[in-house]
């Protein structure tokens, strides 16, 4: 047997190596990042059981379009050696990619550029919520908080909306072709004003069904304004940025449309305030210019009484004129509040009656659909009850 010097022993091995293990693919977590003046990475890959150290060189480097850090999650090519001088067993890495979350981002990237490119993420393309607000479209899951969440904001803020539910699965691999659906069915409703699109938070995974190329060009498509509120502050979609407008969650995108409503309010007030004043100052000026016309007769009797006549008669005209007008507007202005009184819901609650909900927000309309024990949240016209169900009748007691 002969004997082989150390640097012998390592070219032997390193060879070796080279010749067993030509490039393969490697999936692990890099560790221990180093970026060489010399444009070179040093790093390890990783898992719950082994590490390998690797190493990028700057050829390669140079050539990505991203640059991945310490804890990413990633795929590569390379071919196993050995770095002779110390003995070390490394992986010379020849190509880099992400992987898992990685690659979705990725994808999430890609299709970003791709809607930019077509013109769906143009901001002269985004409309405003619209100034009155009566009825809403909301596409959502039945099961979702974000439901009860949009719900409760704007019974307590603007009561009088009329909420419109289009149920929608928010999850999995029929979730965007469901959302795709229900977003054009609420917008060939003509009554709506505005469509609301919410989720709860979640993993990019959880959230995937918002990035659907179809769904975004549903909603670009949509002749309503869409509001989208997805997931939390941080997490953002491709539907969030196709939307009209984006909340960073659906309780806030809720409250947008509470305070559209609430502004369209303050405006209606202001309007009929501004409207008394001017009928006011009318009636002020035509009053002091009926005393000057007063005070410049002095003609002879005569004369005078029948300017006082000519004077008494526009007095009238004016007086009838002016209360005519105020009482147009003072008739527009109820109109205007009867019709708000009208679609107001809080005032069915008012007479007593309430809307009854499950913990999943859903309306419960049917005795026979609880069960006992079951806890439940009455909506009176003022305040929530949270009750519990000892007594259940299936039919009506009249029945």
């Amino acid at each position: 047997m002969s004997v082989l010097s150390v640097t012998e022993l390592n070219r032997a091995v390193a060879v070796s190596l080279e010749r067993n293990f030509p490039l393969m693919r490697v999936q692990g977590e890099i560790a221990g990042l180093t970026r060489a003046a010399s444009g070179h990475w040093y790093f390890s890959l990783r898992d719950s059981s082994a590490s390998v150290k690797a190493v990028m060189f700057r050829g390669k480097t140079s050539l990505l379009d991203w640059q991945p850090k310490e804890g990413d999650q990633v795929e590569v090519t390379a071919v196993v050696t050995l770095y002779e001088p110390r003995g070390d067993f490394q992986l010379r890495i020849e190509s880099i990619s992400r992987s898992g979350q990685g690659a979705l981002f990725e994808a999430f990237l890609a299709r970003k550029q791709k809607l930019l490119q077509a013109g769906l993420l143009d901001p002269e393309r985004k409309r405003p919520i619209p100034t009155t607000i009566n009825a809403i479209g909301l596409v959502t899951s039945l099961g979702a908080a974000a439901l009860r969440d949009v719900v409760v904001t704007l019974t307590q803020l603007a009561p009088r909306i009329r909420i419109v539910l289009y149920p929608s699965l928010v999850q999995g691999t029929e979730a965007a072709a469901m959302l795709c659906q229900q977003i054009r069915r609420a917008d060939q409703n003509p009554a709506l004003d505005a469509l609301l699109l919410v989720r709860g938070g979640g993993s990019l995974e959880d959230l995937w069904a918002f990035n659907d190329e179809e769904l975004a060009h549903a909603i670009a498509g949509c002749q309503h304004v869409v509001i989208a509120g997805i997931g939390h502050e941080t997490d953002v979609t491709i539907a969030d940025l196709v939307a009209d407008i984006r909340a960073a969650t659906p309780t806030a995108a809720a409250q947008s449309v509470a305070r559209r409503d609430q502004q369209a309010v303050q405006l209606l007030t202001e309007f009929g305030m501004r409207a008394a004043a001017i009928m006011r100052r009318r009636w002020t000026a035509a009053q002091q210019r009926l005393d000057l016309l007063s005070q410049a007769v002095k003609s002879p009797r005569e004369t005078l009484a029948l300017r006082q006549l000519r004077l008494e008669g526009l007095t009238r005209h004016l007086r009838l004129s002016m209360q005519g007008r105020l009482q147009v507007a003072n008739a527009r202005l109820d109109r205007i509040r009867a019709e708000l009184s009208a679609l107001d819901p809080t005032a069915i609650l008012g007479r007593g009656y309430a809307m009854v909900l499950d913990t999943e927000a859903r309306l419960v309309t049917d005795a026979r659909a609880v069960g006992l024990g079951q806890a439940l949240t009455v909506q009176l016209a003022k305040g929530l009850l949270d009750v519990r169900v000892h007594r259940a009748h299936g039919e009506d007691p009249a029945g």
